[in-house]
């Protein structure tokens, strides 16, 4: 995972032997352990004071933000830090920047304790929490440096504290590009306690100050920075083995892969790959069994090709809804309480995933027309039409689909045809259309010596007697290795109950197509 490993180890050497024992040095040791007391006391008499309904706001901005060493902020009694993001009065700086409202700093104080608290009590939820903050209107400008310290003073074995310095030297010694965004928090905790640990040993050095190993390589951080001011981007340049030749890629997929897949031509193929890039969105319909789902996980698996993205699959149902997806309260016990968060939907996790990758990514949604849509997508209809506009949802927060991303649902036709789901709706999608692929059944036994021409044959009659392009019975039915054991019970079991349901209202029609019928037409 480190890069530069010898560099490090140098450098280490020559900050053990020139800082934490010098007069800055060892206040700045001390105060690891001063400021984390003093933010558990400003917790506890913020919770107490929220608990009994007082205004928490000025204590909140001044007890739990971490604040610059000056006279005018210790007389205030101000949170002091040894890694500060508030070095000016906090409502005057974030007012003039048109961040914020002059009312709505009850609702920023309230938002950010509320934020704290979750991740104290549900720290594995840590992504839930830093995606809920940042959807917010009114969180602009808090950022990774401004809320986390207070994270580390509570739950140091949990949250690493991160600032500009620590962030750049983990960026450089793992080869990664964190920003300062509060939703970088989750990954960028992650990949520094692995950095830490796999550094451990190297740091335990001989004269070391006796601190955690977070703490003395946050103090390094310090050093390397402000101190030393080491030069990375001409260290990047020296050591020329940069980002892009780590960047871990997908496999190649080429298009005459997919083709002898799935078993059509590679012309039909682009054709739906053509269609999905300019709607950017694509839904496969067609009767059961013609292989839907199996074709969009291979059209993703295409489309991501070569690329640094990736594919997530979702499955819609009756009772999927709005705040699936989206958006929705999420009740949550937390010291004993019940809250209310608003959590994001899976939709939008997706999205705040597929920002941090410059190539493709695919969300398909299976069995797409099974939930109420309309009701499911709520505001994302316009951005499914407007990629490059930003919206506010419900929640209030804002919300755009990055340009990298392309859905791809499938629509079983049995359950609800085309012609059922809103207009609205159908014009921002591609409809390909997927019938039975009797060449599908051919090729897939070849090397299992299933007279399936037999079967085909039989297939192609039943479906003239359904007479019904949404109602026919696709081939997936019989892609099993072992089609001479299990097609009976295929036929009885799945096949015959699908007929009875259609021809409900003429069973002479499915006594024709019965396995007693039509076993001696198949060749076992």
């Amino acid at each position: 995972m480190i890069n530069h490993k010898p560099e490090f180890i140098k450098l280490f050497h020559d900050f053990i032997t020139s800082y934490p024992y010098t007069p800055n040095g060892i206040s700045h040791i001390k105060s690891y352990t001063e400021q984390r007391q003093q933010a558990c006391r400003n917790f506890e008499i913020i919770i107490t004071a929220a608990d009994r309904g007082q205004n928490i706001t000025e204590l909140v901005l001044l007890k739990l933000l971490p604040h610059s060493n000056t006279s005018n902020n210790r007389q205030k009694g101000a949170w002091i830090h040894i890694a500060p993001s508030v070095t000016k009065d906090i409502k005057e700086w974030f007012e003039g920047a048109n961040w914020t409202k002059s009312e709505d700093w009850d609702k920023i104080a309230l938002a950010i304790l509320n934020f704290v608290r979750c991740c104290n009590a549900i720290p594995n939820e840590l992504l839930n929490h830093c995606m809920q903050f940042s959807q917010l209107l009114y969180s602009k400008g808090f950022q990774m440096g401004m809320l986390t310290p207070i994270l580390n003073a509570l739950q140091p074995n949990e949250f690493l504290l991160i600032n500009n310095k620590s962030r750049r030297v983990i960026n450089y010694f793992t080869n990664t590009n964190y920003g300062n965004k509060l939703t970088d928090y989750p990954e960028i905790n992650d990949t520094g306690c692995n950095l830490i640990q796999e550094l451990a040993q190297d740091m335990h050095q001989v004269g070391i100050p006796a601190l955690r190993d977070d703490d003395l390589f946050d103090m390094f951080c310090h050093w390397l920075i402000a101190i030393k001011k080491y030069d990375f981007l001409y260290q990047n340049q020296q050591n020329i083995t940069k980002v892009d030749t780590n960047i871990k890629f997908n496999p190649k997929y080429s298009l005459s892969d997919i083709s002898q897949e799935i078993c059509f031509e590679e012309t039909t193929i682009e054709r739906w790959i053509r269609a999905t890039n300019r709607k950017k969105q694509a839904i496969f319909y067609g009767s059961p069994g013609t292989g839907k789902t199996f074709i969009a996980e291979k059209l993703a698996k295409h489309l991501i090709s070569e690329g640094d993205g990736f594919y997530k699959l979702v499955q819609f149902h009756p009772a999927y809804s709005y705040e699936d997806f989206i958006q929705g309260i999420r009740p949550q016990s937390e010291d004993g309480k019940l809250t209310y968060p608003v959590v994001p939907g899976r939709f939008l996790e997706f999205c705040q995933k597929a920002e941090s990758f410059q190539d493709i990514c695919v969300l398909i949604i299976d069995e797409i027309n099974r939930a109420n849509l309309a009701q499911v997508f709520g505001e994302l209809m316009y951005l499914l039409e407007y990629r490059d506009q930003e919206i506010p949802l419900a929640g209030g927060n804002r919300f755009r689909i990055p340009e990298n991303v392309r859905i791809i649902g499938t629509m079983n036709t049995a359950d609800r045809s085309i012609a059922q789901i809103d207009n609205a709706l159908r014009r921002r999608f591609a409809f390909i259309e997927l019938r039975p692929n009797y060449d599908v059944l051919i090729q897939y036994h070849l090397n299992t010596n299933f007279a399936v021409m037999d079967l085909i044959n039989v297939l192609k009659q039943l479906n003239q007697a359904i007479n019904d392009k949404n109602y026919e019975i696709g081939i997936s039915f019989f892609l099993t290795p072992n089609l001479r054991e299990d097609i009976e019970d295929i036929w009885k079991m799945e096949i015959e109950p699908y007929l009875e349901e259609y021809f409900f209202n003429n069973l002479e029609k499915v006594d024709e197509f019965r396995w007693d019928k039509i076993e001696n037409q198949i060749t076992i």
